[in-house]
């Protein structure tokens, strides 16, 4: 049953009232599992991401809820909702900190450790999705809170091929995270995550480039986004000892996946027209798909609304919008993230709704031409 749909009388989304409380509560799960005495406990935040969460989304369902437009310029100068950014960060670095004196430290069973690490890799590793809020601010010190929150996930780059890369790229061919209409879910999650990497090299690089400088030159900003994740290994490594490995490469291998899966259903087959000067027509928020369920929402800071976040780059998250144009997933990211992995479910679900939305929308298919229905074929960009 839907807790909230779109209706009058409420001036915030859900998520915008409870601002990031939940998240940090799912990120504190594995020091909840000490107190209560730790054992196969442990695995609370794996079970919790790949159970429990899924079912509480579809229990729960949407909020559609917008914010009037006449508050939201006082909602978006509110510092709450920057400050319960800000403490994502030393929630997150002492869940990891606490996670790796406990490994060091405590005489576990081998499940226990298991499910310790796994917990980790899915409580630490949520903290991207409010790096990824932080590092769209246009304030110096929220993009640095954003790269320390990258920093545990091994995902620092991701702030440079994302602001600079993904957002000017999305829904063409150049974009490493925009899927093409059937393309194969597992090679597109691997050119994803390799290809990301690849971009805010050279974004790097060729800021490097315009300003005249060597590619090595301390000022290239790849240079300390690629670095600082290696500096949390060796510190983590020297304090807490080989344990710290499997943390550092769960915790990467978690944020990593799950965003290349994200990024698979956000953008699916959606593109935009190339115009006549070869340049492509500007973003829309028909070239994104959205979600409103709330429990997506609120593990996500309302990324779920990737449409608005897409047509108005700079709206923070407590003022995301449900666009009535968009085309909406059917059910919630913490739902079709499972739906995508297995490409046949995925196909059936998802290719009508896309087709149909190619029928009714002024969109360009974003596909190969022998992957498209014959209709579509004539408008795709591929």
């Amino acid at each position: 049953m839907a807790i909230a749909i779109e209706g009058t009388g409420t001036r915030r989304s859900i998520l915008a009232r409870v601002s990031t409380w939940p998240l940090i509560g799912f990120m504190l799960l594995p020091v909840l599992a000490w107190a209560l005495g730790g054992g196969n406990g442990y695995w609370i935040s794996a079970v919790a991401w790949m159970a429990v969460l899924p079912v509480l989304d579809n229990l729960i369902g949407p909020d559609r809820v917008n914010a009037a437009v006449a508050y939201e310029p006082e909602l978006e100068q509110r510092l709450r909702y920057r400050f319960m950014l800000w403490l994502c960060v030393p929630v997150q670095w002492g869940v990891a900190l606490f996670g790796l004196y406990v490994l060091s430290h405590e005489p576990l069973s081998t499940s226990a450790m298991i499910g310790l690490i796994a917990s980790l890799s899915v409580s630490v590793g949520i903290g991207v999705v409010v790096a990824h809020e932080l590092c769209h601010h246009a304030q110096k010190f929220d993009r640095f809170m954003g790269v320390l929150l990258f920093t545990p996930t091994n995902m620092a780059d991701f702030h440079l091929y994302h602001n600079i890369g993904h957002h000017n790229l999305v829904a063409t061919p150049d974009d490493p995270a925009s899927a093409r209409y059937n393309e194969p879910v597992y090679p597109f999650v691997l050119r994803c995550i390799v290809d990301k990497s690849r971009l805010a090299w050279r974004i790097g690089r060729d800021s490097m480039a315009v300003r005249g400088l060597p590619v090595w030159h301390w000022r290239n900003q790849a240079l300390w986004l690629f670095a600082a994740p290696l500096l949390w290994l060796a510190a983590t490594l020297a304090l807490f000892g080989w344990v710290a490995l499997p943390v550092f490469l769960g915790c990467w291998l978690f944020p990593r996946l799950f965003l290349a899966f994200v990024d698979y259903l956000e953008h699916y087959g959606l593109g935009r027209r190339r115009l006549a000067d070869g340049s492509y027509e500007p973003v829309r928020a028909e070239h994104a798909w959205d979600d409103s369920y709330l429990v997506s929402s609120m593990i996500s800071c309302q990324i779920t609304r990737h449409s608005d976040h897409h047509a108005k780059t700079s709206r923070p998250y407590q003022i995301l919008r449900v666009r009535d144009e968009a085309p909406r997933l059917p059910y919630g990211y913490m739902t079709m993230i499972w739906v995508v992995m297995v490409p046949s479910l995925w196909r059936r679900l998802m290719n009508p709704i896309v087709e149909a939305f190619y029928a009714s929308a002024n969109i360009a298919p974003h596909g190969r031409p022998q992957d498209l229905p014959e209709r579509f074929r004539g408008r795709a960009v591929y």
